[in-house]
């Protein structure tokens, strides 16, 4: 059975439909597979799967709502993709769709996007607009870092309009979603599926009942009847170094007349200048009952509460009766006993939570009436009540829930305001917001039923598992794939996620987490080892000829490559990368690099089997490398605009193109069966060459048509960071202007900022001309790459022959770009140079190489790979610094090759 599968839940006795089976309702459908879940669990066996979570039975059961989601690996994932599914068959697959070449840009304002905060999401918008490129409806979609499952809505949601209707019949598509977080998955599994029906009933139903009667009165102000505050703001307590007196901070650190919070001010005591970053917190012991011993924390005090009288936000100070209200709820026995924090990167080694806090167990975060009220919710007795109240209270918690909310002043907001904690960090301010968790869950209800009719219609089916492996997903399944994995060390998701998932009381295994972490002792190489076991499985699933599209968001060089890299090592080829714009940034937000000022779309492809058999078959003809070109044309983007204007579309570029060659090559254990130059001379002769861009037969009139509407050709961008990319940039400046030395030095040493690899030796631009380029001496005829410039650009020397004396003065000294004979020749003079090069490297003393030319290390690898001496390019590669390593792709290709072939033999 092929196209969308009916599964949402009817609110009404209805029959449900579900996996092929009928029950009299929702419930029955939920109670049916939960008994098949509670029997899987008893199975040992069924626990090892990787990425299986940590928590009891009781728990993973309390949370799922089967087949649809499990707080575990979804074992009806391969039931679901055979009743929905279409079986890949080579023979009859007519699949033919290049890469979307279009920059996506939408904002963060989309109703359902709003609906619950986590680290980091993309619009579902956004989203759809690939899926709708490559899919159709009812082919089945995969995200296996699903976050909270916007991947999820923009699939079930594809072809309806704004106002949730839908445009066409059965235009939604079938979706997988896996996240490793048990809080992500959960969320997810509530986003992208229909509403669910105590949900529905917003703010007047039962859960709205649940709130107003059992945790908004925790909130009352004292002596008010009964009147329920918005927000607390709570202070810490600071301490002079030279006196000792303590001080409440609330008091000395606004700046009311700027407005803003100081930078420094003076000990009210003694008038000691105290400086913020550096001033010191003042403690006190008290009786934990929750834990039942003594406790050391930092000082702190309730010094505000903010209510809303009709439009009017009304501020008390505090009193007496409010804060001894304020530590009784602190006495009240607790459902969930706090459980002292691990050991982690966040807690102790970033933040040291425990030094500079006193934050030692979980409730700490917390205030101890935020930690009442949220335990009230994961108290709820009723199965479907407390699954839709802990999703409201996870959608809230990040930005509201615990004491990281800022209390903050500046111009924007002169009487300070609430503006939600620092982003990926587990700090906690000096000034601390108290939000009401109650006000909080009912205004998601409101917001809910704003947006009730926007929400998905059908379920997605939810796994709660590792990436790394997803075994219940089959071969060849998968239609497409829409992914935002971690990057690296920019957001420690685990450890930040035990803030949500202590109500859950199910936590993330991290053992396959991919992140770069100290303490759990993964470093960028084993970062990239785990992003490389999850494209593996992405590649395994997705069907032949389609497509996968990686979100990529993080300023570090090393990251970027070890994404790429571990893409192609799985045997994906990218197709495109573009700018993915969410418009809205974050104060928190890194720039670090050019290249990922904003996030990026790579697109890459699955090759489909007979075309690699094809090329493998020929192994080191010629004929191997154009027909993997061609075939790769075919699928990367034939225009790409920009603002409206045609933009130059890089993977089209000789040069990248060359690149993508060698890699499938090596990585197949095919020698190369052309050299650079070689490749880039056969180039011209084989393929359509318009504005620097390579294109098939069949793509140049659509190019051409598009290209007729600009006035100028798009423009290459050419970033400078290594030798290799001066020569190129050199090329590209000689082909457009044949100019002397005089004339090139200040345009180059222009390009020599700061985006200069570390490592890597800076070389004359002499060197680089006298080993890359020729010079016109001003013998025999012009060549015709200067006279073609000349006579275009000087009207005092148009029509004169190659051999004319004026035309020979001033072409005299001018360097130009050699044609492809030449080229060559001055490529092989070069390579002997360069390897000579190489041998004083092998024979080098000391355990490291300070400074190299990566051109040297790249011409190195690359022979002794072709001579299969492997030991040389492991011998060397442990001499450079791991950092030079990871952030060259060409250097990490050769090198782990070298390790395969070397544990290959061994």
């Amino acid at each position: 059975m092929n196209g969308q599968l009916k599964m949402n839940a009817k609110k009404s006795s209805a029959s449900v439909e579900c996996l092929g089976m009928t029950f009299s309702d929702d419930h029955e459908r939920r109670r049916h597979f939960l008994a098949i879940l509670a029997d899987m669990l008893k199975d040992p066996a069924f626990r090892e799967q990787e990425g299986f979570p940590e928590g009891s039975d009781e728990a993973i059961l309390a949370l799922s709502n089967p087949p649809y989601y499990t707080a575990c690996p979804n074992p009806w994932l391969s039931e679901f993709i055979k009743t929905v599914g279409k079986q890949f068959s080579e023979d009859d697959d007519d699949y033919s769709i290049s890469s979307f070449s279009l920059d996506v840009v939408e904002g963060k304002n989309d109703p359902l996007y709003a609906v619950p905060s986590y680290h980091t999401k993309v619009p579902p918008k956004a989203i759809e607009k690939y899926i709708e490129h490559y899919t159709k409806p009812g082919e089945i979609v995969l995200d296996a870092f699903c976050g909270t499952g916007m991947t999820g809505v923009a699939a079930l949601n594809c072809g309806r309009s704004s106002a949730g209707r839908s445009a066409s019949s059965g235009s939604a598509r079938n979706v997988i979603l896996i996240d490793l977080s048990p809080a992500a998955a959960f969320v997810a599994s509530f986003m992208a599926a229909p509403l669910a029906e105590i949900l529905d009933e917003g703010e007047s139903g039962s859960l709205g009942e649940f709130i107003s009667g059992e945790v908004l009165p925790l909130y009352e102000v004292q002596g008010k009847n009964g009147q329920i505050f918005d927000y607390a703001v709570f202070s810490e307590w600071g301490e002079c170094d030279d006196c000792g007196h303590q001080f409440l901070l609330y008091d000395h650190i606004i700046d009311h007349s700027v407005p803003a919070i100081k930078s420094e001010y003076d000990c009210p005591s003694c008038g000691t200048l105290i400086k913020s970053r550096a001033a010191k917190r003042a403690f006190s012991t008290e009786y934990d009952p929750w834990i039942k011993s003594q406790t050391r924390s930092a000082k702190t005090s309730m010094v505000l509460l903010s209510r809303r009288v009709g439009q009017q936000a009304v501020r008390l100070v505090p009193s007496e009766a409010d804060v001894s209200f304020y530590n009784e709820i602190g006495e009240r026995s607790v459902h969930l006993i706090p459980q002292p924090l691990n050991y982690s990167h966040m807690t102790h080694e970033r933040n040291n939570l425990p030094e500079y806090w006193g934050i030692t167990h979980i409730h700490h975060f917390f205030s101890k009436r935020n930690y009442v009220a949220l335990d009230k919710i994961a108290a709820i007795s009723e199965d479907e009540m407390r699954r839709s109240a802990l999703f409201c209270a996870l959608t809230i918690l990040e930005n509201n829930g615990t004491r990281r909310n800022r209390f903050y002043v500046d111009k924007r907001r002169p009487n300070g305001s609430p503006i939600g904690p620092l982003s990926n960090t587990l700090y906690v301010p000096s000034l601390q917001t108290e939000t009401n968790i109650g006000r909080k869950v009912n205004q998601t209800l409101k917001s809910i039923e704003k947006v009730r009719h926007l929400w998905p219609r059908n379920n997605a089916f939810v796994s709660t598992q590792s990436a790394t492996s997803f075994p219940l997903v089959p071969d060849n399944s998968i239609d497409f794939i829409f992914t935002d994995p971690p990057f690296g060390g920019n957001i420690n998701y685990s450890e930040q996620n035990i803030l949500y998932e202590w109500w859950l009381q199910v936590f993330t295994n991290n053992k396959c987490e991919a992140i770069t972490n100290n303490v759990q002792q993964k470093g960028i190489a084993e970062y990239a080892k785990l992003m490389e076991l999850a494209f593996k499985e992405y590649y395994r699933v997705l069907k032949p000829g389609r497509y996968i599209v990686v979100e990529f968001h993080n300023s570090a060089n090393s990251v970027w490559n070890a994404i790429q890299f571990a893409l192609e090592k799985s045997g994906f080829i990218v197709s495109n990368v573009a700018l993915l714009d969410k418009i809205q940034t974050t104060l928190h937000q890194d720039h670090k690099a050019a290249a990922v000022n904003k996030d990026l779309a790579i697109t890459a492809y699955k090759p489909k089997p007979g075309v690699e058999a094809e090329l493998l078959s020929v192994g080191t003809e010629t004929q191997g490398i154009w027909s993997f070109v061609s075939e790769h044309l075919k699928c990367v983007p034939v225009t790409k605009a920009v603002g409206g204007e045609l933009a130059f579309v890089s993977e089209r570029d000789p040069r990248v193109l060359f690149d993508r060659a060698v890699a499938w090559f090596v990585r197949h254990g095919v020698l190369v069966p052309l050299s650079h130059q070689e490749f880039l001379a056969e180039v011209n002769s084989r393929f359509s060459i318009r504005d620097g861009m390579v294109f098939l037969p069949g793509q140049i009139d659509e190019y051409d048509r598009r290209r007729a509407r600009d006035a100028q050709a798009p423009q290459i961008e050419l970033f400078v960071s290594d030798e290799r990319s001066a020569i190129d940039w050199i090329a590209d400046f000689l082909r457009r202007r044949p100019s002397t030395y005089q004339e090139i030095h200040p345009e180059f040493t222009s390009q020599l900022g700061a985006g200069w690899k570390k490592h890597e030796e800076r070389p004359e631009l002499a060197e680089l001309l006298e080993e890359n380029f020729l010079r016109f001496d001003g013998s025999n005829d012009v060549p015709s790459q200067i006279h073609s410039y000349l006579s275009s650009n000087f009207k005092d020397l148009r029509g004169l022959e190659k051999d004319a004396q004026r035309l020979k003065v001033k072409a005299k000294d001018r360097w130009y770009v050699p044609d492809p004979s030449k080229a060559r020749d001055l490529e092989q003079k070069r390579e002997r140079s360069l390897l000579k090069e190489f041998e004083s490297y092998k024979s080098a003393p000391g355990r490291r190489l300070k400074e190299f030319r990566l051109e040297v290390l790249r011409a190195g690898f690359k022979t002794a790979w072709a001579g299969k001496d492997y030991k040389t390019i492991i011998g060397i590669a442990q001499k450079i610094p791991d950092e030079a390593l990871q952030e060259d792709e060409k250097l990490l290709l050769w090198y782990d090759q070298a390790l395969t072939r070397m544990e290959a033999d061994a």
